[in-house]
């Protein structure tokens, strides 16, 4: 399904991508100003704004401080009679406060009311260590200079009044900075879970479609995947169905054309074995005619050309079975070693005509292999025929035993021009694939080793 060019871009991997990164970048400007508002509100549940009782006579001590201060600026030149009757004043107003006044020699002039703790008569360290005892102590303690200035020129005066009777300014409602944070670490963790989801969704997609590749099925290829998401990945995991349905295709096609190919040579090889026996049979009604020496030596290459062609349909045969698995084989527990002499001995003749010397250097001690002993001797026959064909130059035939690849292997060699020469007595090139075939039927293994001194042909047992 072709995706039109918004809906690709819109359902693309980069789009969501740049999407993520962009409410990262969105972050620190927008997310960080809500979470001070969401901090606000719950402080503002969780810690409302106290009550607080005012007493209708006194101030804050803010407000006490500023007023005792004024006052004693205000009486700066005033004469000890009124000093003394401004203050009578003022603990008419503030009847649960204490006030005293020292003059300028340090003489404790007026007590509202007697304190028996006082000193007549007050040194600077008396001074000193009094304001110290009174800092945030019980009863607040307000000590200001009658002249305004911060040295006792004309003495200082007092004002003392227990913290029960102050009315306690709130400064605020009470705030946790937890909230704030708690807030700020939920918007963190659910970016970092975005995006640990957004790549985790990408990665067990890309294992379905990397484990989708590497199984295959019984006839060798993968299965179809389901498809998902339209984005890169979606396309990729369609294409990749798109190559799945081909390869069955191909495969289904090749199977076709190789049951074709497989009839065409049996049904061939079937029809062409009665036109061969008839002229074998004429041939030999006239090799009983009197023939002059040409025309018997025409006879007799006739009679050659057609055991070749009949040998060829029986290759073809051959393959077209083991190629199908219809050839038929039963293994036993044989000496192969018996097999291998009864063979060359039936080829021995053969290789004395063309002038091969055999050297056959096999033990006495029996070789067990699970094998069936037509097939060997089929296997057998081919390659010594595939020796007489090729290597006959060479006139030697060697048949032994050796240690191969951890194992005891039977060893064909010759002394021909090796495999990569070309012979002008090279037919179909079915011996070697029919040997291969059998041998793998029978569990065995052909390694050949080819030079221009010659060919060894190991066979042995997986």
């Amino acid at each position: 399904m072709r995706l039109r060019p918004f809906q690709k871009y819109r359902s693309s991997l980069l789009t969501r991508f740049i999407l993520i990164i962009a409410v990262a970048l969105l972050f620190i400007p927008v997310l960080i100003p809500i979470s001070l508002i969401a901090s606000w509100g719950v402080n503002r549940i969780l810690y409302p704004m106290p009550k607080v009782e005012r007493n209708p006579v006194y101030q804050s001590g803010k407000e006490l401080e500023s007023l005792w201060h004024k006052e004693a600026l205000a009486l700066s030149t005033s004469t000890p009679e009124e000093i003394n009757k401004r203050l009578e004043e003022l603990k008419t107003m503030y009847p649960d406060a204490s006030l005293f006044w020292v003059d300028q020699t340090g003489t404790t002039r007026l007590q509202l009311p007697q304190q028996e703790t006082l000193p007549l008569k007050w040194s600077i360290s008396d001074a000193i260590t009094f304001m110290k005892q009174r800092v945030d102590a019980d009863p607040f303690t307000i000590v200001a200079f009658i002249d305004g200035e911060e040295e006792p020129g004309r003495g200082f005066m007092v004002f003392e009044l227990p913290r029960k009777f102050m009315n306690i300014v709130s400064e605020g409602r009470p705030s946790d900075t937890r909230f704030l944070f708690g807030f700020f670490s939920l918007m963190l963790i659910f970016f970092i879970l975005l995006s640990y989801f957004f790549f985790r969704d990408i990665r067990h997609r890309l294992l379905r479609l990397e484990a989708a590749m590497t199984h295959t099925g019984e006839n060798g290829v993968p299965a179809l995947i389901q498809e998902g998401k339209p984005d890169e990945i979606g396309r990729l995991e369609t294409a990749f169905n798109h190559m799945v349905d081909e390869l069955n295709d191909s495969q289904k096609r090749e199977q076709e054309e190789e049951n074709l190919r497989k009839s065409l040579i049996s049904n061939l090889s079937h029809d062409l074995r009665t036109p061969l026996t008839v002229l074998a049979s004429h041939l030999y009604s006239i090799s009983k005619e009197p023939l002059s020496e040409q025309g018997r030596h025409s006879l007799s290459l006739m009679e050659t050309k057609i055991g070749d062609l009949d040998g060829l349909i029986d290759h073809l045969l051959s393959y077209n079975l083991l190629a199908s698995g219809r050839y038929a084989l039963s293994l036993e527990r044989q000496d192969i070693l018996r097999i291998v002499r009864e063979s060359a001995a039936a080829w021995y003749p053969v290789w004395e005509k063309a002038g091969i010397e055999a050297d056959i250097n096999l033990p006495d001690e029996p070789l067990h292999w699970n094998v069936d002993e037509q097939g060997l001797r089929r296997v057998l026959d081919n390659l010594f025929q595939n020796l007489v064909r090729h290597a006959s130059g060479g006139c030697y035939v060697g048949i032994s035993l050796t240690k191969w690849r951890g194992t005891v292997a039977l060893v064909i060699s010759d002394q021909g021009p090796g495999m990569r020469s070309t012979s002008p007595a090279k037919g179909a090139g079915l011996g070697l694939p029919i040997v291969d075939l059998l041998l793998q039927e029978m569990g065995l293994i052909r390694d050949t080793e080819s030079s221009s001194e010659g060919t060894s042909i190991y066979i042995y047992p997986v």
